[in-house]
């Protein structure tokens, strides 16, 4: 599973290169989105799939990503962008760069979606295990389906820029137990 992780990681960060959306907040006001329903039914959606197995995460596929092996989440995530591996069986999303006010702000969102959207009796928090340290990883939080055995994990990362402050961006994998 961790070889899967590590393909999925660089066929993400490499296709996300060439799709990356602009920031989630205009010049003007620099605050995320607020929390709402449709945010917490699209994560309900994603984790039900990923639970459900392989034939309910070919409803949630969309268009291509163009230079990629993803395909578009057919759902609308606002703030990240969001595919789905078209060989492996697992959602990736990946938000634009934000300072770091707006990054821990929309890593804390998503997770108080997560757990309004997760069902207590199947899905739980977990200790995220991480067997190589990954650079620039700040936070993470991961949720386990018990029936399942899928897997969200939602990490807060920062990456050096070479300028004085670094640019953080939010990173969400899921995936299915094979």
């Amino acid at each position: 599973m961790h070889h899967a992780r590590s393909v999925l990681t660089v066929l993400f960060l490499v296709g996300s290169l060439g799709a990356a959306s602009p920031a989630i907040a205009s010049e003007g006001d620099s605050s995320p989105p607020s929390v709402t329903s449709r945010e917490v039914n699209v994560l309900r959606q994603v984790a039900l799939a990923l639970a459900a197995g392989s034939d309910a995460i070919q409803d949630l596929r969309g268009p291509p990503i163009e230079n990629s092996n993803l395909d578009r989440l057919k759902l609308a995530t606002p703030g990240m962008d969001c595919g789905i591996a078209r060989s492996l069986m697992f959602v990736a999303c990946h938000s634009a760069s934000l300072n770091t006010k707006e990054a821990e702000a929309m890593f804390t969102r998503i997770i108080d979606d997560a757990q309004a959207a997760l069902p207590s009796d199947s899905w739980g928090q977990v200790e995220a295990v991480r067997p190589v340290p990954q650079p620039g990883l700040i936070r993470s939080i991961s949720y386990h389906n018990w029936k399942s055995g899928a897997q969200i994990d939602v990490d807060l990362v920062g990456q050096a820029t070479g300028e004085a402050q670094p640019l953080y961006f939010v990173r969400v994998f899921g995936w299915a137990r094979i």
